[in-house]
């Protein structure tokens, strides 16, 4: 039977492909319609429509890989990337060469779309075809982590309840005074319901400070976390002197019987030990006032980031994050491999990539 690459169609053709993503990644994918059709139809950086493909025999879908664009700033440019997301191959149709066309389809349309590099966060099962097809890795990703009430760790380890929660109870008094003690008085913090415009002031004003991360102008934080059907997002804006000086987006979530938030979006001066204590302390405080039991951060190496999370309660997680593996393939001149490349050239958060989207 003859086999086409064809661009997704949402109404013919999602049933197949909500089918195929159940059949690779388990029931626990995201599985809404209208998700897909915000994430791949209203994306405000296509230039001729979604760009994810489908590989189909008659009506089946055997296969799958896309793009999902945005911009990234390197060295003072801002460049139009696009993450890889969605690769897939029936498991009836393995070892056919099926996810090496995929993705050789997608940097082509890619191409023509004026994208000029292409990266993603490679997990164990996909890293190995992405080194083998020659994608560089750029780095990989760390998480980090800080607990806030630990009553079910106690929990876990000392099989009684009622000592657990004095455990708690007492750890959590002494932190909130410690976390007291250390806030900025001169910086005020405003929890919002959505991302304000005014991101845009506080996006432009440090931006030169950064070497390479993706565009978190008000642009993209409307689309990406305002214009999300199916989440709620927390924004914690920082504020001195009336100025927006730091900003952060939280998605809270229930993970393994424990309610957490994730910082998605993290972002201030990145030279500035002061700004980065007072927003990484501003989300603490907000996860003792909500009753959270962790928060998690993302970041990379560039800036005081990571030197100032590890000063401040939080550690590198014990398990790598899922999908973690910094992964790239330059399409155009505008910029080259040994610019992105390099752990320590990148600011990254936890709303980059396809694991915050539930893929």
């Amino acid at each position: 039977m003859d086999r086409e690459i064809v661009r997704l169609d949402m109404t013919k053709d999602f049933e197949a492909f909500e089918e195929l993503s159940v059949i690779s990644f388990g029931e626990a994918t995201n599985s809404k319609k209208e998700m897909y059709e915000w994430l791949f139809e209203k994306n405000p950086y296509n230039k001729s429509g979604n760009m994810m493909y489908l590989l189909k025999e008659g009506d089946k879908v055997i296969g799958c890989d896309g793009l999902l664009p945005n911009e990234l700033y390197v060295n003072g440019k801002t460049l139009l990337t696009a993450h890889s997301v969605k690769s897939m191959t029936h498991p009836d149709y393995k070892k056919q060469g099926i996810f090496r066309m995929m993705t050789e389809n997608s940097c082509e349309r890619g191409r023509q779309d004026g994208v000029d590099v292409v990266i993603g966060l490679a997990n164990d099962q996909s890293y190995p075809a992405y080194k083998r097809f020659g994608w560089p890795t750029l780095f990989e990703k760390e998480v980090y982590v800080k607990p806030i009430l630990i009553n079910n760790i106690l929990k876990r380890r000392i099989k009684i309840g009622a000592l657990a929660e004095l455990g708690n109870s007492i750890y959590v008094a002494f932190m909130k005074n410690k976390l007291k003690g250390s806030m900025d008085k001169e910086i005020q913090f405003e929890i919002l319901n959505k991302v304000p415009r005014e991101v845009q002031e506080c996006w432009d004003k440090y931006k030169s400070k950064y070497n390479v991360l993706l565009v978190k102008d008000y642009k993209y934080l409307n689309y990406r976390y305002n214009e999300r059907p199916d989440i709620n997002y927390v924004t914690v804006l920082a504020r001195h002197n009336k100025e927006i000086i730091g900003f952060a987006i939280l998605h809270n979530a229930v993970a393994n019987g424990s309610k957490m938030t994730s910082a998605v979006e993290f972002f201030t001066d990145p030279g500035s030990e002061r700004y980065i204590k007072a927003l990484a302390n501003g989300i603490a405080k907000y996860c003792y006032d909500k009753g959270l039991e962790y928060a998690v951060v993302g970041t990379g190496l560039y800036g005081s980031y990571r030197d100032v999370l590890l000063k401040n309660g939080f550690m590198v997680t014990r398990k790598p994050p899922k999908n973690n593996m910094m992964i790239a393939h330059i399409l155009s001149d505008k910029v080259t491999l040994d610019e992105i490349t390099g752990h320590e050239k990148w600011h990254i958060t936890q709303g980059d990539g396809e694991t915050e989207l539930d893929l």
